[in-house]
């Protein structure tokens, strides 16, 4: 969530030093139901139409589509023997070619899920500004996190694969036929070489440890979510071979309940400029305009690499955006020099990021595939962020209830993000995360603030020998969507120096 305002005044005169301090506790929520999913990392184990050669043929070494074109021995692949061992030998053993299923049709598996998302932060703030002139001033803005709490709840339902039921029956019937024909004589009369060499096919076909094993599809059909995966590939590194686990029990492993995270965030350093009009501090009735441009670095955590931290990833939470940020703003305000000082002010800015490498965030919805190390070969173990260009908003009013001595400011802030850029291995992912039915990166969000400042000054009023002011404040979201909703409380104070 972003501060209010916070300041009494826009600038300070030159040479002097404006040190605010705030501490903050907010607590936010984000609920997106309803999202849809696509698992093709597991469809595709059934027939991938996405991998072709040159000539335009289906050639995935990993689906179920020609399980017959791996090699035997140099020039020799299980479909070629088999097919001359049927000439010789007068049978109709199945050969594993690729004739056999209809590749128009296109094999699919859908889910939904809705997931919830609260976040309980604390943290301060620190800015300091210096007036290199009555018109110039320079800013820097450290944020520092203490603490980052998420709890995330997540409910699924996806269903059975579509499309593969030629690719299964054909499979459960090559076994029946190859079973039967073990059973008999003329299995047995087979040269030993022969025989050795269909004995090793038919291992390596159906038995779960088979280099090109298929016995998972035998014993899931059309519904490994429910049925269980019996295959390692196609397992998180807690399960193994001889476990059964169902889309459920994989879901979990990533889906961790508790995410935290903790350190310095994003880094601001800003510029102010008068524009037009007198200072806002020389208190005349007058409006006044200011330009602004600032810079965010990206000093704040991200999540670090599954081959490094493996399932650590998942309880990690970024505390910055993990991008360069460049804003440009005005700034306007008009004073009216009453009896309690009112002002009206706003300001617009525009903010837009540059491209960076950031570490794939792995998730069993986004990655669609149950499998850690699968995900990673496909979308890569980082990709390129882009975040979308921001406008942000805000609109202020601020009277003096006791002169000189107590403030009152009411804010309206409105920031509109558009849609945000991904670039990976994989086209689905990057499309997924920029948007999917259920959720969109583009944003919208307005948020009230109310903010009561103790005035400590301006000399001819003030209390002791330090300059300070003391703020007491109160967001509140009143509409947002597709991003997080709350409220925070937060308090500061801000104290001036003089440069020498």
């Amino acid at each position: 969530m972003s501060f209010c305002l916070s300041q009494v005044l826009p600038t300070v005169p030159a040479n002097i030093f404006r040190v605010t301090v705030q501490n903050y506790n907010s607590s936010q929520e984000l609920s997106l139901r309803n999202q849809k999913f696509s698992m093709h990392g597991i469809s595709h184990a059934y027939f991938n139409n996405s991998k072709k050669n040159t000539f335009g043929i289906y050639n995935s070494s990993s689906d179920l589509f020609h399980v017959g074109s791996y090699e035997l021995a140099q020039s020799v692949t299980a479909e070629s023997f088999l097919k001359i061992f049927n000439v010789n030998y007068e049978q109709n053993l199945p050969d594993f070619n690729a004739g056999y299923f209809d590749t128009s049709r296109t094999v699919l598996s859908n889910g939904v899920f809705s997931e919830n998302r609260k976040q309980k932060e604390v943290g301060s703030i620190i800015k300091l500004d210096y007036g290199i002139s009555n018109e110039l001033m320079l800013s820097v803005e450290i944020p520092n996190i203490s603490s980052l709490k998420e709890t995330y709840k997540v409910s699924s339902n996806i269903d059975r694969i579509y499309g593969a039921d030629q690719i299964i029956d054909y499979h459960i019937s090559a076994k029946t036929k190859l079973d039967s024909f073990f059973q008999t004589s003329s299995f047995l009369m087979l040269p030993t070489g022969t025989r050795d060499t269909l004995q090793n096919i038919y291992n390596d076909l159906y038995t779960i440890n088979g280099e090109h094993s298929v016995a998972w599809v035998l014993h899931a059909k059309d519904d490994p979510f429910s049925r269980g995966f019996i295959d390692p590939r196609f397992m998180t590194p807690n399960y193994s071979t001889g476990d059964t686990v169902t889309f459920d029990s994989l879901a979990k492993y990533y889906n961790q309940p508790n995410r935290s995270s903790s350190g310095v965030g994003d880094v601001k350093f800003g510029i102010t400029a008068l524009l037009k009009g007198d200072p806002s501090w020389m208190g005349k009735k007058s409006g006044v305009l200011y330009g602004r441009v600032s810079v965010s670095i990206p000093f704040g955590f991200t999540i670090e690499p599954f081959s490094d931290v493996g399932k650590k990833q998942f309880s990690q939470i970024n505390i910055g955006s993990g991008v360069t940020r460049l804003m440009l703003g005005l700034f306007g305000a008009y004073n009216w020099k009453n009896e309690t000082s009112s002002r009206l002010y706003g300001s617009l800015s525009y903010g837009s990021s540059a491209s960076e490498l950031l570490y794939t965030p792995l998730n069993i919805f986004s990655g669609a595939h149950t499998n850690p190390d699968s995900i990673i070969s496909k979308v890569g173990e980082t990709y390129k962020f882009k975040e979308g260009r921001l406008i942000r908003s805000l609109i202020g009013y601020e009277t003096q209830i006791v002169k000189n001595r107590i403030l009152i400011k009411f804010q309206s802030l409105t920031s509109s993000k558009i849609r945000d850029n991904y670039t990976s291995y994989d086209s689905n992912w990057d499309k997924w995360m920029e948007s999917h039915d259920g959720y969109d990166s583009e944003n919208k969000r307005w948020d009230l603030c109310l903010e009561t400042w103790i005035l400590n000054s301006k000399s001819k009023n003030r209390m002791g020998p330090f300059n300070f002011d003391i703020v007491f404040g109160y967001k509140k979201t009143l509409n947002s969507k597709n991003t997080f909703e709350g409220f925070k409380l937060y308090s500061g104070i801000t104290t001036y120096m003089q440069g020498w």
